[in-house]
């Protein structure tokens, strides 16, 4: 009787749900792990991306753990990611990559527990394995008038007795879904919609009037609240991530961190474990995250190092963070490291005109040191550089300073006239890390894209080559001999107007 009345509503009521309509035992089984602690709703994009990256048992069995843990990203209990991924080699080794039909060996793979082998067992192979979720438990208990702690092992054998009496001979991954969809639309907790539900004349919890109070549970311990400084810590446009060692998140990448306190003080004081010399720029901001039986109040700041040491982690620029996988925990950090380490092109004004000039006359020196006697590289100090500076903003150019982590990170010189960019200097700490191409993305943007623009760049620069090459510029103007002696030649290349 219950069978029949619950999927005969399932079939009017259940859910449309995008890891439902399959008999295929790989997506049900990782449908089922995301599904772990994980609300319905947040799952579907998640489960789509993940099948869509790993298709079948091999794929995923053959990938990198970290590859899976960025796939992973967002959905936290990361745990789920790494035995899934020890599970998967299991099955493409040992079973040919063909599941078992059989709730017991499905149990015996990591990370899968009673409820996972049910549900898969159920669903793939329709063998009469009761889920036990907590979606089952609440449904079951006031179904059966069960008024003793579902958190008792005795009273949850009695509950799977109860679900294995209830169970039909076929469609048992349907009775399985049916009930976890009752549970979460109709039979919810606190106040259920007793109205609305299919099972009511059956119900001892309805008949008297205490399904409210239903299923007993014991109250949960609270979370141990923790405080803790989190650390920023760049290096011209590179920023120090680490990769955690810990059980909580272990094998993800997070930024320098301590438990002990939330002051700088005790931030400096992991840097120093690290063998990272830094200074404290300035706090960022807090955040919070709760785990299940942890809550972190973080404090954090933006330090930088005097040069990209550590004793562990790596430096890593803006696109290798955003390649790594980064718990849900540290959003608020890397937010902010994203938001640093984002190059920024500012109109040059007076107050920017010493850290312009300084960067640009590091980076000028840097370029040219094998074309130029030592005598005139020092010649191109700051004030010479701030003087060349000031001389094109007094015809009308355009100068930005290019900032990235707080700092003067190059310079950038457009010719609105001659529709020309005419100067792109980065200071080397902050090369290879893609401010250059952001430089000159700005430029194709600020300048006018239906006329010629022309850039000049030296013949021997193959990085610059490659730049504005990537940029469009591929058409060579005009090639001159500025020190034949020093095999010196500059080129000007074009990038042709979208109207010729």
């Amino acid at each position: 009787m219950i069978a029949s009345l619950l999927l005969s509503w399932y079939d009017r009521c259940g859910r449309t749900l995008p890891f439902r309509g399959t008999k295929d035992p790989y997506p049900i089984w990782i449908s089922e792990i995301m599904l772990q602690q994980t609300r319905t709703e947040t799952v579907g994009d998640y489960y789509l991306r993940f099948l869509s990256r790993f298709p079948d048992v091999f794929s995923l069995a053959e990938a990198d753990e970290q590859d899976v843990l960025k796939m992973w990203e967002g959905l936290g209990y990361y745990s789920r990611a790494r035995n899934l991924h020890k599970a998967a080699k299991i099955i493409a080794a040992e079973y040919n990559g063909v599941f078992p039909a059989d709730e017991e060996k499905l149990r015996s793979l990591p990370g899968v527990g009673d409820y996972t082998a049910a549900a898969v067992a159920s669903i793939a192979f329709d063998l009469p394995c009761p889920a036990m979720d907590g979606n089952l438990t609440r449904v079951l208990s006031r179904l059966h008038g069960v008024r003793e702690d579902v958190g008792m092992p005795s009273v949850r054998r009695q509950l799977l007795s109860l679900a294995r009496e209830d169970m039909p001979s076929r469609r048992c991954g349907d009775f399985n879904q049916a009930l976890m969809d009752l549970g979460a639309t109709v039979c919810t907790p606190g106040t259920p919609d007793c109205d609305a539900c299919p099972l009511r004349t059956l119900c001892q919890a309805y008949a008297a009037g205490d399904q409210d109070m239903l299923p007993v549970k014991a109250a949960a311990k609270p979370p141990r609240e923790v405080r803790a400084a989190v650390a920023v810590v760049t290096c011209g446009a590179k920023i120090l991530l680490l990769q955690r060692k810990e059980a909580l998140l272990r094998g993800l990448w997070i930024f320098p961190m301590t438990e002990e306190g939330d002051t700088p003080a005790h931030m400096e004081k992991r840097l120093q474990q690290l063998g990272v010399k830094a200074r404290l720029v300035c706090p960022l901001g807090e955040a919070k995250h709760i785990f299940t039986h942890r809550i972190w109040q973080m404090k954090i700041y933006h330090f930088r190092a005097e040069k990209m040491e550590s004793r562990e982690g790596r430096w890593a620029s803006l696109a290798e963070m955003q390649a790594l996988p980064l718990p849900t925990a540290v959003k608020a950090a890397r937010d902010f490291a994203q938001g640093l380490l984002t190059p920024r092109m500012l109109s040059l004004t007076p107050d920017r005109m010493a850290g312009a000039a300084a960067a640009y006359a590091v980076s000028w020196r840097q370029s040219h040191e094998k074309h130029c006697s030592q005598a005139f590289l020092r010649e191109h100090d700051e004030r010479h550089m701030e003087m060349i500076l000031r001389g094109h903003l007094s015809v009308g150019k355009k100068v930005y300073a290019i900032e990235a982590c707080g700092e003067t990170a190059g310079i950038l010189v457009l010719d609105p006239v001659e529709n020309e960019l005419v100067s792109l200097y980065i200071h080397p700490l902050f090369q290879h890390s893609g401010l250059g191409r952001a430089a000159v993305a700005f430029a194709v943007s600020a300048l006018n894209a239906a006329r010629d623009m022309r850039v000049t760049l030296l013949c021997d620069n193959e990085a610059a080559r490659q730049l504005y090459t990537a940029n469009g510029f591929t058409h060579v103007q005009a090639t001159r001999a500025l020190n034949p002696a020093r095999g010196v030649y500059e080129e000007d290349r074009v990038r042709k107007g979208e109207e010729a």
